[in-house]
């Protein structure tokens, strides 16, 4: 398995490598704090089957192939499977070795397999694992964590990586814009995300973070754009359930047969 990141020392790259570190810290409680979240898994398995019913009725025969981009410790890994079957063949990819560890210290069938590497370096990536091809790709709270002036790049290596007709989903927390979804966020972050962080000894470093880079995130209508500009089409939108709802958000989109000329 690929343990190593791009060569590249740039403030991009340190910026990476530092928040990497910082989830290397919190992936020993990682799964845990995820438990004690009402409704992730159920968002992640819903995603999960969105995407792959898509790709089933397209496909008809044969495993799916399947990139798991942001994999963290495998939970979005487990929720394509459980969709797809244990036949799947996926690629788990995420800069944190720590949360790898996690990841592969789980039991996967044959066909799973995980890389070190940041979303930027999907391209070298999908070459060096023939993985050009795939039927699609799942992201789960992937692009918030990459620098704003990169995700265009971002998503058009993402729409690279399957092939014409598959179908791409994307699974984050977007509140801007959003002034009541943003309130609901900052509580939920600061008066129970946080202080449970403590409680359960993970890294509270990594949970402050993440109430950031979620009000600092994405609008909808901004994901939509770079979803267009990267030529994908068929884009639809689903909100989440409960405390998640005008919070998190599930976008599925296709890659044409054509791509534009």
């Amino acid at each position: 398995m690929l343990r190593k990141r791009s060569d590249a020392a740039g403030p991009v790259e340190v910026r990476g490598a530092r928040l990497a570190d910082e989830f290397d810290r919190a992936a020993d409680r990682y799964d845990l704090l995820t438990r004690l979240n009402p409704g992730y898994h159920r968002a992640l398995r819903t995603a999960a089957r969105e995407l792959v019913s898509r790709l089933t009725r397209r496909s008809g025969a044969g495993p799916l192939t399947l990139w798991d981009l942001g994999c963290g410790s495998g939970l979005s890994t487990r929720a394509l499977l459980d969709a797809a079957g244990e036949d799947a063949r996926v690629v788990g990819l995420d800069a944190s070795g720590g949360m790898l560890s996690h990841a592969e210290a789980k039991s996967w069938p044959s066909g799973v397999r995980f890389v070190q590497a940041f979303a930027q370096d999907l391209p070298r990536v999908a070459r060096e694992h023939g993985q050009h091809d795939a039927d699609g790709a799942f992201a789960a709270y992937l692009l918030r964590n990459v620098p704003e002036d990169q995700r265009d790049d971002v998503v058009a290596a993402i729409r690279d990586q399957v092939e014409p007709g598959g179908w791409i989903a994307l699974q984050d927390y977007h509140v801007k814009d959003r002034r009541v979804a943003t309130a609901v966020w900052t509580v939920v972050c600061w008066g129970v995300v946080m202080p449970l962080s403590v409680v359960v000894r993970g890294n509270p470093a990594i949970y402050r973070y993440l109430w950031r880079s979620v009000v600092d995130n994405d609008s909808t209508a901004q994901l939509q754009a770079r979803l267009e500009r990267a030529g994908l089409t068929g884009i639809t939108w689903r909100t989440g359930t409960g405390w998640q709802r005008g919070i998190l958000h599930t976008v599925l989109a296709r890659r044409p047969q054509a791509d534009p000329a």
